[in-house]
C-alpha cells in the first residue's frame, strides 16, 4: 500500500476538522472565549501527541485552562464516531495548523492509547 501524501494527509485532515470541530473551535482554531478552547497555539495540542489523542476519542469533561483562560464545558468523545485514521488526520492537522508545529500522529499511535 502506498504512503499517503503530506498533501492529502492533510487534506484528510482538515475535512475531518471542518466537518466536526470547526462548529466549536472554529476554522481559524481560536476557539470560543469562555466556552470553546482554542487549538492554535496550545500546548496540550503540540505537547504529548497521547494526552491529546485521549481527548478526541475519549472525550473531556471538566474546568481547564488555556492560554490563561478558563474552560468548563465538555467535548464529546470521537472514538465511536471516527475511525482512527480519521483521528490521526485530524490531529496531525491541529498539531501542524494556526502556527502549531508538532509532529504528526499514526493510525498506530491512535490505537495505542486506550482509556
Amino acid at each position: 500500500m502506498a504512503a499517503t501524501s503530506p498533501a492529502a494527509a492533510n487534506a484528510a485532515g482538515a475535512s475531518v476538522y471542518n466537518t466536526n470541530c470547526a462548529s466549536c473551535h472554529q476554522a481559524t482554531g481560536e476557539g470560543v472565549a469562555g466556552a470553546f478552547p482554542p487549538l492554535a497555539g496550545n500546548p496540550t495540542v503540540t505537547g504529548n501527541a497521547t494526552k491529546v489523542i485521549h481527548i478526541v476519542k475519549y472525550g473531556l469533561k471538566g474546568a481547564i485552562t488555556v492560554k490563561g483562560k478558563s474552560y468548563n464545558g465538555m467535548m464529546p468523545p470521537w472514538g465511536s464516531t471516527l475511525s482512527n485514521a480519521d483521528i490521526a488526520a485530524v490531529i496531525s492537522y491541529v498539531r501542524s495548523s494556526w502556527g502549531n508545529a508538532a509532529s504528526p500522529v499514526t493510525v498506530a499511535d491512535v490505537k495505542a492509547v486506550a482509556k
